[in-house]
């Protein structure tokens, strides 16, 4: 099995037509003929996670997110010096280990929109953007928005932000992992009660608040660390006589709930 092989197999199941022209999937850093290990499965392709799927015998890191979406003018082994991007680019050769991701392809593909209803249990209705586009519909018939919003911070293990009245009974909710962006809107056309993602400008919040459409925020990362297990489970699937592997993530982030810290 050869590194080009993984790329191949994942295009089967996240077809790269599906991807968005900006994006850049696939292949970016290693050597197409080299044969595999490992495969390690993440979020995100930082030096500290090349790092670690080396250590775990792995020579393949497949991620969501890429490594890059415009190459690096410079590259050096710190970011300090050059990028993260162009860090991450020097530790992944330094390592030997060749760098996939599958993003915007995943995106919209049956898996990850059906994603939200596995690990929420509120069943799903279909896409926000049909027939092929961003999004998910799920049914929340019986819940109030902060229940909603409870049940997708278990889900995802996180606290929720919620913008819009807590006791407001909900039916459809919208979700959009990663940036909500102009999706939110589609929510509003579907005639969801509320939508949740990752992250959204304010301006935006705002106006879809205003629309009757509340918004519950998990995080960028949280809403989408999800799809490390799913990439790979999808290569297990494939039965491919190599380890596969889940890389332990922690979410970047944290809150300061602690009122006499800020008092």
């Amino acid at each position: 099995m050869r590194v080009k092989d993984i790329e191949a197999l994942l295009y089967q199941r996240f077809p790269a037509h599906q991807a968005e022209g900006w994006d850049h999937i696939g292949l970016s850093v290693g050597d197409p003929g080299a044969k595999v290990t490992g495969i390690a499965c993440a979020l995100d392709p930082l030096p500290q996670t090349i790092k670690d799927a080396k250590d775990q015998g792995c020579n393949v890191l497949v991620t969501h997110h890429p490594a890059y979406l415009d190459a690096p003018r410079l590259i050096t082994p710190e970011a300090a010096t050059s990028s993260l991007a162009a860090q991450s680019i020097w530790c992944a050769i330094e390592h030997q280990v060749s760098l996939i991701a599958m993003h915007t392809n995943l995106d919209r593909s049956s898996a990850a929109l059906t994603l939200p209803s596995q690990l929420t249990g509120f069943p799903f209705m279909g896409r926000l953007q049909a027939p092929d586009g961003y999004g998910c519909i799920l049914d929340a018939t019986g819940f109030t928005l902060a229940q909603v919003a409870e049940r997708f911070g278990h889900a995802y293990g996180a606290i929720p932000t919620i913008y819009g009245q807590a006791d407001r009974p909900i039916a459809k909710v919208g979700f959009s992992s990663g940036s909500l962006g102009d999706i939110g809107l589609d929510a509003v056309a579907a005639g969801c009660d509320a939508v949740v993602s990752g992250e959204a400008s304010y301006h935006r919040i705002l106006d879809l608040t205003a629309r009757g459409c509340e918004v519950i925020l998990l995080g960028h990362d949280v809403s989408e660390l999800p799809y490390a297990q799913l990439l790979a489970l999808t290569l297990a699937d494939l039965s491919l006589q190599v380890p596969v592997v889940t890389l332990s993530e922690s979410v970047r982030w944290s809150l300061l709930l602690d009122s006499d810290a800020v008092g």
